[in-house]
């Protein structure tokens, strides 16, 4: 007998490995995983059981699809010719259907109760958002929410400003199309973030370079085009310089004068409708 009298040897000669979880065939013998199909064995009886042998047990096949092997527990009663549902032991704990050995795991037969398992856990998930969000669209995260207040210190503002002109200048793009960042040196170029509040088109905003000799005439138009705003456009436009410490009150620029003898690097540039057009 084998210590402690778990499982029993495989009852092919050539094999005879001890298996702890031994199988019955039609035949009325035990074997291994390896041996127990019918045609592993030379099995005397693999349509069932022969005669002169008392009424055994079939095997149910493994759930797997194109798996042959016999499933652990679950089986047909072929004196009472009833299938008996799989024991616990047997059956995959997700599916509730019967493997052999080794597609037992619900990982290694693509289980369809796991898959119901992920995704309740994944509603489950939602509805706790919903919950604490009832709205997500409208929930705006604390820091977008939180507007960036200038420094007032002089020293801070500087340290500022030249931060982020080192940010534009890799950004931006020049204003003028015949303008090439190989032929215009960085000195000589003028940084600007200009920006689109014209009533009945979408806002909008892009950082471009302008050669600081630029008129601010010329300016209008080439940010104009940029911006996409129509050449047939019958709205009167100008330039509004948006200070960096009072964004509220804009100025408008003097389209005779250089751009930049009315403007600094990194400032906001907003091109708008005349003051007295009307419009805002």
């Amino acid at each position: 007998m084998e210590p402690d009298a778990v499982g029993l040897r495989c009852d092919l000669t050539s094999c005879h490995e001890f298996d702890f979880l031994p199988i019955k065939c039609h035949c009325n013998k035990v074997f291994c995983r390896y041996h127990i199909s019918p045609d592993k064995h030379t099995c005397a009886s693999p349509d069932g059981p022969s005669a002169g042998h008392a009424p055994s047990v079939k095997r149910q096949r493994c759930a797997l699809g194109d798996c042959e092997k016999p499933s652990l527990e679950s089986a047909i009663s072929q004196e009472a010719n009833v299938e008996t549902k799989p024991t616990s032991s047997a059956a995959c704990p997700k599916c509730l259907l019967s493997f052999c050995i080794d597609h037992r795991h619900p990982d290694l037969h693509v289980c369809t109760g796991l898959q119901e398992q992920e995704s309740n856990e994944k509603k489950d998930a939602q509805d706790i958002l919903a919950r604490h969000f009832s709205n997500p669209s409208s929930y705006t995260p604390v820091a977008v929410r939180r507007t960036i207040k200038p420094p007032t210190d002089p020293r801070k503002l500087a340290q500022m400003q030249k931060v982020t002109l080192m940010k534009m200048r890799h950004s931006a793009t020049a204003g003028d199309p015949r303008d090439k960042s190989s032929t215009v040196p960085v000195n000589e170029r003028l940084h600007i973030k200009a920006r689109l509040e014209v009533t009945g088109m979408p806002v909008q905003e892009r950082v471009l370079w302008f050669r600081k000799s630029v008129v601010t005439g010329r300016a209008l138009d080439l940010i104009s085009a940029n911006l996409g705003v129509p050449s047939s456009c019958p709205t009167p436009l100008c330039l509004l310089e948006k200070p960096v410490l009072d964004p509220s009150s804009c100025s408008p620029l003097q389209n005779d004068l250089l751009l930049s003898e009315q403007v600094e690097d990194t400032c906001t540039i907003v091109l708008s409708t005349l003051p007295h057009s009307g419009s805002s």
